[in-house]
């Protein structure tokens, strides 16, 4: 292991995260969400090799009132939208599933049961009737990216996407 490599990693995903804190509470406050402070959070899962994994050390998130999350991992940044899955639909499932390279879509209460995710080569119909036969009551949506500025841009990508569909609250 490189720790200067480590080390520098660690620090871009803090200030990346810190930076997209600062830019998107300028620019979201008046659309209707509200952005919180950043905290490091514990105990949130990693998905590598086709499965998740637990993660003992801090991480890098804030909050997307009201119904997300945006942070980092080892992995690069992420934002994550809690959406009743009474909400979702066929076309919805299939415009996230196509905008998105690295999206995810999996249980609010069961977190680890996947009914999406990039390692799957399931239709939208078969994701639908993953989620419609859970007992779920709402899903989690949530999409990667590399840097900031990829995924602020995947971020409007998915609030046009959910104002289009009627899936978030603002």
């Amino acid at each position: 292991m490189n720790i200067r490599e480590m080390h520098e990693l660690l620090n871009y995903l803090w200030e990346g995260v810190f930076r997209l804190n600062d830019e998107l509470r300028k620019e979201l406050g008046g659309r209707g969400f509200k952005i919180e402070a950043v905290e490091e959070a514990f105990n949130g899962y990693i998905y590598i090799d086709g499965e998740w994994k637990l993660m003992k050390y801090p991480y890098p998130v804030f909050e997307v009132k009201p119904q997300g999350e945006i942070g980092a991992t080892l992995q690069g940044f992420y934002f994550v939208f809690a959406v009743p899955k009474r909400k979702i639909s066929l076309e919805f499932i299939r415009e996230f599933t196509e905008s998105f390279e690295e999206a995810f879509i999996y249980g609010a209460a069961d977190f680890l049961r996947d009914f999406y995710n990039p390692d799957m080569k399931s239709k939208p119909e078969e994701v639908l009737e993953r989620i419609s036969s859970s007992p779920e009551e709402a899903v989690q949506l949530e999409v990667d990216a590399k840097t900031p500025e990829d995924l602020k841009k995947a971020l409007f990508t998915f609030i046009e996407l959910g104002a289009k569909h009627s899936i978030l609250e603002e």
